[in-house]
């Protein structure tokens, strides 16, 4: 895999909604190169101070340009939120594993948060390729939407805390998409740890085959910092670390959960 540093050229940078943003960057190699679940690791600003770099799922990539969906949750994110037309950004990528075995059986897509980014590439690349799949997107409020609830397109939204599209979580869109399809599927899914630990203890509860891309910090996205480690399932008698742990930058950030100890 080609791993490429490039200076990117923001090509716009728009609030989509409550305190999320969505960027399109100008990046070719990286475009060129990247598939639906990999992800970029950015410098906010050229100058800056921190030791670690903020990692982005990418959210689409298509004719030179990829685009990130992002929350402002502290200094780094708000320096991007004031990004301009034409500002340049320091960029690493593609990094990462990427989302596969989608085909066998009937692809349902969950995604919660700003963890919507790189389950709407998946939601892209299979409306291209015209294959069958549901999508799912929970928040907590309505504010923090900017899909559209289609039922009759399989696209669920929920919301914790009032009535917007479903009232609920996404296990509530899950269950009610699942009476609609008479056939195997096959669980995708990346949000907040809460939401993505519901998804392993249901997943698992009834046996469905289930990846999940894990949010956590990458701050060198590469493998030496060793900041992104996850504990998995020992395969084997061996006490060795690589066998009882993984790292998300290299080794995934999408894992199948049959890998995940349950403390992931």
């Amino acid at each position: 895999m080609k791993i490429f540093n490039e200076i990117s050229t923001v090509i716009s940078n728009e609030r989509i909604a409550d305190n999320i943003y969505e960027t399109y960057l100008l990046s070719p190699k990286i475009s060129e190169n990247s598939i639906p679940g990999q992800f970029i690791n950015i410098l906010p600003v050229f100058n800056w101070d921190k030791m670690m770099r903020r990692p982005m799922s990418i959210a689409s990539q298509k004719d030179g340009m990829i685009s990130i969906i992002y929350k402002i949750f502290g200094e780094g994110t708000l320096l991007m939120s004031k990004w301009k037309k034409n500002h340049k950004v320091d960029i690493i990528g593609p990094l990462g594993n990427s989302w596969t075995d989608y085909k066998s059986k009937f692809p349902i897509l969950i995604g919660g948060g700003v963890g919507i980014a790189p389950i709407l590439n998946l939601h892209l690349h299979l409306k291209g390729k015209k294959i069958k799949h549901g999508l799912i997107c929970g928040a907590r409020t309505r504010k923090e939407h900017f899909l559209k609830h289609e039922p009759e397109k399989k696209i669920y939204i929920t919301t914790e805390d009032e009535q917007f599209g479903i009232k609920g979580n996404v296990i509530t869109a899950l269950e009610l998409l699942l009476q609609t399809i008479n056939k195997p599927v096959k669980l995708f899914s990346c949000g907040p740890h809460a939401m993505m630990h519901a998804i392993y203890n249901y997943s698992s509860q009834f046996n469905y085959d289930c990846d999940l891309a894990l949010e956590t910090i990458m701050a060198c996205g590469i493998g030496i910092c060793q900041g992104c480690t996850i504990e998995k399932k020992s395969l084997s008698n061996k006490n060795s670390y690589r066998n009882k742990f993984a790292l998300a930058c290299i080794d995934g950030p999408i894992f199948n959960v049959k890998e995940l100890a349950d403390a992931f």
